[in-house]
């Protein structure tokens, strides 16, 4: 014989609790999803306005060497997706920074191009949102930014403006796949 249990409103609370977890991570996974459609051709639109070498095919440039720029290493993130979306809420805080000093150089090296100056604050729009939202997932505050580099010479601006682009479309890229494993984990 069978015996059946009745569950407790604690089970019940605790059930609800989780669906409402499962339901946050799942907006803020579809936001990373429409964040990055709405990025997708950011850095070859960048290029394209930086004139040559930068809109030559082929440009790149090893981000490594751009002080400062929380670059992605897929090898030095933590494995668990909420270690790694701490990671992704530092590069997010630092990208803001940079992306108010792309388009502020990008003001003065392209005045003629309002639809590109547009792309560009569409992405730090962007980038304060994913730090709210994460912050918010986390339930970690959102950190201060750090202080970006003083930037003077043109061609140092554009290849910056490059990385930051870059940057931005590989955090994407990697908290997209964070938030689709924890949408797909199954509590025990």
């Amino acid at each position: 014989m069978e015996v059946l249990r009745a569950d407790t409103p604690s089970d019940i609370l605790s059930r609800q609790e989780e669906q409402k977890a499962k339901e946050v991570q799942r907006q803020a996974l579809n936001l990373v999803k429409l964040l990055q459609a709405k990025s997708e051709g950011l850095v070859t639109e960048y290029l394209k306005n930086q004139g040559a070498p930068f809109s030559n095919p082929g440009f790149t440039y090893p981000l490594t060497q751009i002080e400062g720029l929380p670059v992605l290493d897929v090898q030095a993130l933590p494995t668990s997706p909420w270690k790694s979306l701490v990671h992704s809420l530092l590069a997010y805080t630092s990208l803001i920074s940079w992306f108010a000093a792309i388009i502020r150089w990008q003001k003065s090296l392209n005045p003629t191009a309002p639809d590109f100056i547009n792309t560009l604050e569409a992405s730090y729009q962007s980038a304060n949102v994913l730090s709210a939202s994460l912050s918010s997932l986390l339930q970690e505050p959102i950190p201060a930014p750090p202080s970006i580099p003083e930037i003077k010479e043109v061609f140092t601006q554009k290849i910056t403006g490059y990385g930051v682009c870059q940057c931005f479309c590989d955090w994407l890229l990697q908290t997209r796949r964070d938030m689709e494993v924890l949408v797909t984990e199954t509590s025990v």
